[in-house]
């Protein structure tokens, strides 16, 4: 057995390299190809082991020499952009058996401006799927926008090969071609007076976790474990045989205990479970990188636009270090520290029943992004289709992430590429007045309507609709239902479409003055800990209470069993006394939760009674215990009784509680 499995663990491991036949530039070489101008260009391909290569372009010749497995690379110098064709020619010191050298000449290739455009559906859309692009096709002959469009495909390990062409843009390949990609490239070309290359590899529906390398991860300390994961479960590393040997160690030692058990007239025990390994799909982490953009690598490339994020909407913050490991992977490889990266906020869409704050958690991560260094975000909210997560209007979207690249990669004046985004707000009175940045401009409302999609709310977190004025760069808010007004949102909802604007028409971007963090609060010491229900729900709604998130449904959402027993209580355990005077709690809008008393104690024998609240049923509300500051460590709630009806389809024994947060407050 032992040595069966050694060799099929012998059968996984990478086999060398062969010496090529041929001589063969990379893939992403073509006729119709654009360089990238005013950088050195890498020039790769694959040789004999020891073969002198020589490549000519552009009065420029390199030459260098095959390595053992024959593999060369050059260097071509910096070069102004060319709109002229010119031939890029490789040659070898080795003659074929016609006593010709052997040779590879590329014609028609130009020099310009190159760019990738990758992410899911949104940026793979094709230009003849919607009837706005598909009216462009005719008219999309431009000899100098070229494209390639990588294929779909995946791969356990980086790839050096991928079945794609450059294509001059012409109604035959621009219908195919992505229509962000192609409008972003257009927009370009006609802006700038040169040639560009436009590289499309994007696959709809995926994460962002399969576009991004191991070395990406383990570049972001949080992320570290995911990477040591991913190593251990992919076949070729030194991790994964280290996994699989112990692995083998264990069945060895298993097959001594299952003989013993069956002398001995014994059950049998268990065999050891054999570790994961990565399976080869586009949901697998790293796949779409090693498969469709290791190819692409070290080609000279000016920057990258990125379309992706619907597959990812539930991750909320934990998606900036995602992000953070993408830019990583990629700038590590193409060897660009602050490769330019611009990417579009995903729009508003109608998500089945799925919480409504959840995707504006997502536009605040996205948003968070922006701190990542040399990036830009577009943000679309007004051009979306609630019931289309694929709408029309991709010019547009390509418009605005073009702006982006005119004013920060190429440096034009008098472009601010985003709309309104949110700087700081201060409570006047009955009223709160928010600042925005990227406003110079000055602030409007799209169709010179009233404001729309502002909310505000008092200490309790309970937000109601308000009336929202413009006042400079400033934005007035104000609310009857409201007298003492502590938080401001903003669009925070995946239904919402604001009128917000700059006076260059680009729309103010989704906020929350008190979300992630409360700055009237301090920290929320409830966050992430631990809890114990006197009734335990079994049916998956034991989670939530303490997520942050104030969700209407599982996970989000607690609940309690559905015991008849009535008070039923849950205690959060703080991990250590601390100073506390202010417990914020709610109910979603289903269940019949009514009267919820909070408690808290020092050592979660004694409890004292610090507040209660009756709340209403079939509505969402938010309610706060506010007392003197006692030292605690546990903070009891206890569901005291329920109403009558049934809410939501649920048995109204069942008690439920959308989030908890503890402060001591200032």
């Amino acid at each position: 057995m032992k040595q069966t499995l050694t060799f099929i663990l012998f059968l996984l491991l990478p086999t060398p390299l062969l010496s090529a036949a041929d001589l063969r530039l990379a893939s992403v070489f073509s006729d119709h190809m654009v360089l990238q101008r005013e950088q050195s260009v890498p020039v790769w391909g694959v040789a004999d082991a020891g073969e002198s290569i020589t490549v000519k372009f552009a009065n420029q010749t390199q030459t260098t020499t095959a390595d053992k497995n024959g593999k060369w690379i050059i260097e071509l110098d910096s070069m102004k952009a060319n709109a002229e064709p010119q031939s890029l020619i490789v040659q070898s010191n080795k003659e074929q058996p016609n006593k010709e050298q052997r040779r590879v000449e590329l014609t028609d290739v130009l020099v310009g401006e190159v760019w990738l455009a990758s992410g899911q559906s949104n940026m793979e859309w094709e230009m003849q799927r919607k009837p706005d692009s598909k009216a462009d096709i005719p008219n999309s002959t431009h000899p100098n926008l070229r494209l390639f469009a990588v294929p779909l495909t995946t791969a356990l390990t980086p790839q050096d090969h991928v079945e794609a062409n450059w294509t001059r843009s012409s109604p035959e390949t621009s219908a195919s071609f992505s229509a962000i990609g192609y409008y972003f490239g257009l927009r370009l070309h006609e802006e700038l007076g040169v040639p560009v290359g436009m590289i499309q590899s994007a696959w709809g529906g995926t994460r962002i976790e399969p576009w991004t390398s191991v070395e990406g991860v383990e570049a972001v300390p949080t992320l570290k474990s995911e990477a040591d994961r991913i190593r251990s479960q992919t076949p070729g590393t030194p991790a994964y045989r280290k996994s699989q040997e112990a692995h083998l160690q264990q069945v060895q030692q298993w097959t001594e205990s299952l003989s013993s058990a069956l002398d001995h007239n014994q059950a049998a025990p268990p065999l050891p479970t054999q570790p994961a390994t990565l399976t080869k799909s586009a949901a697998t982490p790293t796949t779409l990188y090693n498969a469709m953009i290791h190819p692409l690598v070290p080609m000279a490339i000016r920057g990258a636009i990125w379309y992706q994020g619907e597959a990812n909407r539930k991750d909320g913050l934990g998606y900036v270090d995602k992000k953070k490991a993408l830019l990583a992977s990629w700038r590590n490889a193409f060897k660009q520290p602050e490769l330019p990266f611009y990417f579009v906020q995903i729009a508003p869409y109608q998500y089945s029943d799925e919480d409504p704050e959840m995707l504006a958690r997502f536009w605040v991560a996205q948003r968070e992004c922006m701190k990542i260094p040399h990036t830009g975000m577009s943000v679309i909210t007004d051009i979306a289709e609630l019931k289309d997560i694929h709408p029309q209007h991709k010019k547009e979207v390509a418009r605005r992430l073009s702006l982006w690249a005119l004013a920060d990669t190429y440096d034009q004046v008098g472009i601010d590429p985003s709309g309104p985004l949110y700087e700081n707000h201060k409570v006047d009175g009955a009223t709160i007045r928010v600042t925005f940045n990227h406003a110079d401009s000055g602030l409007a409302s799209r169709g010179r309507k009233p404001l729309t999609d502002f909310e505000i709310a008092g200490i309790d977190g309970n937000f109601h609709p308000a009336t929202a004025t413009i006042d400079g760069n400033q934005i007035v808010v104000q609310s009857a239902n409201v007298p003492e007004p502590k938080a401001v949102r903003f669009g925070w909802n995946k239904l919402a479409m604001p009128n917000l604007m700059d006076k260059d028409g680009l729309p103010a971007c989704s906020f929350h003055t008190h979300w992630p963090i409360d700055p009237s609060l301090g920290d929320n010491v409830a966050l992430g800990c631990t809890w114990e229900s006197s009734d335990p729900n079994v049916s998956g709604w034991n989670t939530g209470l303490t997520d942050g998130v104030w969700g209407n449904r599982s996970p989000e959402c607690f609940a309690t069993g559905k015991s008849e027993e009535f008070p039923k209580s849950v205690t959060i355990d703080l991990k250590k006394p601390q100073p506390i005077n202010l417990v914020r709690f709610g109910v979603p809008d289903v269940g019949s939760t009514k009267t919820v008393a909070i408690s808290v104690s020092h050592d979660g024998k004694t409890f004292q009674e610090v507040g209660s609240h009756s709340f209403g049923q079939g509505k969402a509300e938010r309610a706060v215990a506010s007392f003197d500051d006692t030292e605690a460590k546990y903070v009891r709630l206890t569901f005291q009784d329920h109403h009558a009806p049934l809410a939501g389809g649920y048995s109204n024994a069942y008690a439920f509680t959308s989030e908890v947060e503890v402060y001591q407050a200032k």
